[in-house]
């Protein structure tokens, strides 16, 4: 690993954690891998919208803080109404509606089933992809879409043909964040992450609050959850960690990857996540859970494949 110096005017990720591309794609995947974890135990406690809004403003007061923050706004002011709109509509579909979709579906589903169903996200994007002439048709690609969508369906109906809120809440977040994936490709060319990220946090938090204000719900977390020193080290975890630093680290694996190779993310994720749903929530699965698992996850490597080899050790 090649080490740097570090310049209190000048930030960048390589100084948390260094030049190695795959550092930032396994530092993504362990974040990510722990979300719906961390915060199913939450739910019972603060309504998923107002979590979703406190997880990111956490997230932007530690980009905030990080050195060189007069570098980055400079850059901000610099920007055009374009990239603004563009940052704004990256807020939208991920601040406020990917997010607050999966944090829906882990209060109505087991953290798992979110997790797994939310990382089919590579079958959205390569649809995406597909439809504005980014990635190339094969039968390699269309193989593995039909295999992931009959995954989605096999955990779907893990217990009969019963279509419940929390799994169709991933899909939607699965969705939406595959759309914000292949945009952010084109966004991040020109800007640099935690740039990226603190102007789509600002948007997609606003929009948030406009949101929680017309739907009666509350914008602070309970005193239940502000007396437990366990719900309050979650949500910092959820802030700082996965809202903050996970973002960049996404961002750098978009940037040094393609949109479809970053999906490799998610492919890997439910893995990690139901390791640890098993172990701190105790969940079981059902065997068909375990089928479309491995369906989603064959379909998402088939789609992806190609791509693997950019992926540098």
């Amino acid at each position: 690993m090649k080490f740097v110096s570090i310049d209190r005017n000048q930030y960048s990720t390589h100084q948390i954690i260094g030049e190695n591309n795959l550092l930032y794609f396994i530092a993504t995947l362990l974040i990510f891998g722990s979300m719906e974890v961390v915060s199913k135990p939450l739910m019972g406690v603060v309504d998923p919208f107002t979590l979703t809004l406190w997880r990111f403003v956490l997230g932007l007061i530690f980009l905030m803080l990080v050195p060189g923050t007069f570098k980055r706004v400079k850059e901000i002011r610099s920007l055009s109404l374009k990239s603004y709109s563009s940052l704004a509509l990256l807020g939208f579909l991920n601040v406020f509606f990917s997010m607050s979709m999966l944090q829906l579906a882990v209060k109505y589903s087991s953290a798992a089933t979110a997790a797994t169903i939310f990382c089919s996200n590579p079958i959205f994007v390569f649809l995406l992809a597909l439809s504005v002439g980014t990635e190339k048709f094969s039968k390699r690609k269309v193989a593995g879409l039909i295999l992931g969508v009959v995954g989605i369906f096999l955990i779907m109906n893990e217990k009969g043909i019963v279509y419940k809120s929390g799994m169709m809440f991933a899909v939607l977040g699965a969705l939406s964040f595959s759309v914000y994936t292949v945009l952010s490709k084109k966004v991040v060319a020109g800007i640099t992450p935690v740039t990226i990220n603190i102007v789509s946090f600002g948007f997609g938090i606003m929009i948030n609050v406009v949101f929680i204000g017309l739907t009666g719900r509350e914008f602070l977390p309970s005193t239940e959850i502000l007396s437990s020193t366990t719900h309050l080290l979650a949500i910092l975890y959820l802030g700082v960690v996965v809202s903050g630093l996970g973002y960049i680290t996404f961002f750098n694996t978009i940037k040094k990857y393609t949109a479809v190779s970053a999906s490799l993310i998610f492919m890997l994720k439910p893995v990690a996540a139901i390791i640890l749903a098993f172990l701190f929530l105790k969940e079981d699965f059902p065997e068909i859970f375990f089928f479309g698992f491995i369906f989603i996850t064959g379909g998402s490597f088939l789609i992806i494949s190609s791509k693997l080899k950019k992926i540098k050790v």
